[in-house]
């Protein structure tokens, strides 16, 4: 949750000062320490169409605007 915070706070600065915020892809295990849920849970947001990923690379990727929306919406 702590890492939540502090990001948030560094993508808040970044927009007063007008920089360009980049929208990054994280695997399961990083989307796991970013929102503080299991990668089962992660995994069952997936299945039920609530979190967005892209596997063409062979594995689950995320980007951080999908994570987020999940989050805030449930």
């Amino acid at each position: 949750m702590e890492i939540r915070i502090l990001e948030k706070l560094d993508l808040i600065l970044k927009l007063l000062k007008g920089e360009k915020i980049e929208d990054g892809y994280m695997d399961i295990t990083g989307v796991s320490k970013y929102s503080s849920c299991s990668k089962s849970h992660i995994r069952n947001a997936c299945r039920e169409g609530k979190l967005k990923y892209n596997d063409s690379q062979g594995k689950h990727l995320f980007l951080r605007s999908n994570v987020e929306s999940w989050l805030n919406n449930g």
